[in-house]
């Protein structure tokens, strides 16, 4: 059920953050094509990196199972949040304002919840610090003022979320190491 959650969120992530890019397809129109398209901008943004070796540890139970919790409690708050904005847009009483805070809330959130994280491997300080990296990203482009956000190329709205992606890539390859940590029906 988890890996079907996941499956489902990260294209939902990278389809959030085209539509937050408010890409304007009638501009591109009017420019002569470039050699690199802002598709092919997009998917090398996309593009993750192989997942890493490292060697296994005692610590590697434990540091899995805290970014697993993160992920899990990470991603309760980040639905529900998504949940809130969904009905008040449907009620109209959605503001730009009150979504631009929520969302840096949210991002806060994952910012603060990944220092907390006490992780004593290579590994783990290696995905958490992908999933930091991505999520203060986050946080400086929401904190740029509108006109700026508007100016800027869907492929700069998704800057970091390879990272993003090979992070949790990384995670499920690690944890796949250790079948013991898989829970039934997962």
């Amino acid at each position: 059920m988890r890996q079907a959650l996941k499956i489902l969120w990260l294209p939902a992530l990278a389809s959030a953050a085209l539509l937050f890019s408010g890409c304007d397809r009638s501009k591109e129109a009017e420019k002569p094509s470039a050699e690199i398209t802002q598709d092919d901008q997009i998917m090398r943004e996309l593009a993750s990196e192989p997942v890493k070796a490292f060697a296994k540890t005692p610590d590697d139970v434990q540091d899995i199972q805290a970014l697993t919790d993160f992920d899990q409690r990470f991603t309760a708050v980040s639905d529900d949040m998504e949940d809130e904005l969904m009905r008040m847009k449907e009620n109209g009483s959605l503001t730009p304002e009150f979504a631009a805070a929520r969302k840096r809330d949210n991002i806060q959130s994952a910012l603060r919840m990944l220092k907390e994280l006490d992780l004593k491997t290579e590994q783990g300080r290696y995905i958490q610090g992908l999933m930091y990296q991505y999520w203060d990203a986050q946080g400086k482009l929401l904190d740029q003022p509108q006109a700026e956000q508007n100016a800027q190329k869907p492929s700069e709205h998704m800057q970091g979320l390879g990272q993003f992606i090979h992070a949790q890539e990384q995670l499920d390859h690690w944890q796949a190491q250790y079948p013991e940590l898989k829970k039934p029906g997962a």
